[in-house]
Formats: structure tokens, sequence, C-alpha cells
């Protein structure tokens, strides 16, 4: 049974917001009643540390409950002082490191955005927010309210923007569905494009069935509120091969994406590929099925040499997929010279190895 002294510091430890004593007296406090710790508010069954997250006046004592929780298991074995207890009030039965990262003041947004922000960096020093836990608290994070502290985790590891939750599904997707408007992926769009440009940040990302974030965002926001957000966060002489990504990965779209993006055409991808040479090694294209492609070619085009299989454009077509023959033909006919070349290539190149392999062995010897 609970004694007088427990529950009348209890009770003091859900109302530090009005009575605003110092750290070091709080700390006080709870290291002569450590059970005052588990004390829980008769109205909300909230542990202290559980309750003082929903407060802009009491979210400082955080850190120094949660620090002195976790000596005395406040929320049982693994619960890390309660930060990691569910709260019987939240949403999806959130804990208290999610509602810390994510739960919000409308009428003070940006201080209350501050204060939790503060909170998080004083668990981060004591040991009590981990790496780890970003992967889970990203999706909670990402809300215009809680904008400091989703650029803080995000900043921190940038990787878990471009993970999947436990059932496999990237954040993007998550974020995507369950928000009513395409704010929150605006948001997470633009963080990811930041540490991931060269791939277009998650915007391509696929899940395990090979469902991208921009499809997923169509599905469920229709074309033009998707590509508004979209160059929300890329603009139109962007620097970012985006037309190599959409021809891959997101083909039904294309046409959106080339003429909002027109000039993005003649960049380059992370693999130093034109925008033709990721299109013949995709495999997907010959002269059968897109004759114009092959009919624009330049000559220097035809001549250049693919910067990742160091192939010209007709070994490129002989090897990828099945392999096929009438664009084989094409592409050499438009420049027999070529083969000349490759021959000569490959000459030079096994006399080289000979001669590598000769200097070895006389090394040997």
């Amino acid at each position: 049974m609970m004694n007088g002294f427990t529950q009348a510091t209890g009770k003091a430890l859900h109302r530090l917001g009005k009575s605003k004593p110092s750290e070091d007296t709080v700390k006080q406090m709870v290291e002569g009643i450590p059970s005052s710790l588990s004390y829980k508010c008769a109205t909300s069954q909230l542990f202290p540390v559980q309750s003082v997250v929903w407060s802009i006046r009491r979210i400082k004592y955080l850190p120094i409950l949660a620090k002195e929780g976790i000596k005395h298991n406040v929320g049982g074995i693994d619960k890390r002082g309660g930060l990691l207890a569910a709260d019987p009030r939240a949403n999806d039965n959130r804990n208290t490191l999610q509602l810390l990262v994510s739960i919000s003041n409308t009428s003070k947004v940006i201080p209350f955005d501050t204060a939790n922000l503060n909170a998080m960096k004083e668990l981060r020093k004591a040991g009590l927010l981990v790496k780890t836990d970003i992967k889970d608290l990203l999706y909670c994070a990402c809300r215009p309210a809680s904008r400091m502290r989703f650029k803080y985790l995000a900043e921190w590891d940038s990787d878990s923007l471009m993970a999947r939750f436990h059932d496999g599904l990237p954040h993007a997707r998550h974020i995507i569905n369950g928000s009513s408007s395409l704010v929150s992926f605006t948001m997470y769009l633009r963080a990811s494009l930041k540490y991931y440009p060269r791939q277009i940040g998650c915007l391509f990302l696929k899940d395990n069935d090979g469902k991208t974030s921009i499809r997923s965002a169509i599905e469920k926001h229709g074309r033009d509120q998707t590509f508004k957000a979209i160059q929300e966060c890329i603009p139109a002489d962007t620097t970012l091969p985006i037309l190599h990504h959409a021809a891959k990965d997101a083909l039904e779209y294309f046409n959106e994406f080339s003429f909002r993006y027109p000039s993005a055409i003649y960049l380059r991808d992370e693999n130093g590929r034109s925008f033709t040479q990721a299109q013949l090694t995709a495999g997907t294209k010959t002269i059968e099925n897109d004759g114009l492609l092959f009919l624009k070619l330049s000559d220097d085009e035809i001549a250049e040499v693919d910067p990742v299989t160091k192939q010209y454009p007709f070994l490129t077509a002989a090897t990828v997929g099945t392999g096929n023959l009438l664009t084989v033909y094409f592409l050499l006919s438009k420049n027999p010279s070529l083969l000349d070349r490759y021959r000569e290539q490959v000459t030079r190149e096994r006399t080289e190895e000979q001669e590598g392999a000769s200097t070895k062995k006389r090394a040997r010897e």
C-alpha cells in the first residue's frame, strides 16, 4: 500500500508546472522518496515522467525524471525509466519518447518544439535517447509543428530516412498513408533530398512489392497535388537526374516529369550515364519498340562508351536482358568502325593482362 510520503511527493511531481522547482530540488525529492516516480495520476493514469511531456512548463523536468526513473525500473524492466512506457491516452498506444518527438501546442508551436528539442538533447547526453531509437521516431516527428525535432533526428541518423519499418514499408509510405495531406510527405521528401540527392531522396523508394513512394502518393492524393508537392522540393531547373529515375522506376508518370523538368534530359546520373545510356542499360528499349529513340542518336552517342560497363551501345544492346540482334545490327550500321575499335580494345586489354601476369611471375622468381 502506498504511504503518505509517496503519495504527497508523487502528486507534487505531477504539479511541477505550477510549483516550478529547480531541477536540483526535483532530484532531491525523488532521491529521498524514489517510489514517488511510480505514482500514477488518478485521472490520467500516467507516471510523472509521462505527464511532464504534455506541458511546455513541465517538459524540462523530463530528463531528470527519466535519469532517476531508470534506476528504479519505472514502468517496468527495459522501459528506460518510463520513456518506453505506453501512454494510455495516446493514439496508437505511443510511448513517452514517441510523444516527446511528436506532440505540439497549436498556440505555442515554436516554443513547444524548442522545449521538447532541448529535452531530447539532454536525454541524448544521458544516453537515454540513442541512435537506434530514430528509426521508430522519424515517422512520429514528421509534422510541421515538430519540424525542429524532425530535423534533429534526420541530421543525427540520415540513413533512417531511407529505412523501413518493422512491417517492411518505407517510412515515406507510412507518412503518405497516415496523413490527410501531403504536408508531412513534403517535409520528409525535402529532408531525404538533402542527404540522398542523386537518388532523388525517397521519391522512387520501393516497398517489398515494388511500389514507389510517388505511386502511393498519387493513388491517395492525385497527380496534381503530388506533383505540386514534388515541385515545392525540386525546382524546374534542378541539377538532379530526375528523368533517369522516372524512366527507370516510374515510367507511367514519365510524361508528367518530362514537361516539368525538360532540362534534366541533358544531365548525367550518379554513375555518370547520360539519359540515353541509362535507357539502353535498363534493357527495355529496342529498335522494334522505340525506333525513334535510336533514329535520334547522334554519332557521338553511338560511339560513347558507357562509364560503368565500358561498353559501346551496340554491346550494351547485345548483353542486357536477352539481347536484341536487330538493335545491335542497327547501331553497328550507323558506325561499323566501332567493331574494329572493340576488337583493338580487347586485344590491348588481353596484352596488358598477360604482361602484368608475366611481371608478377618474374617478381616471384
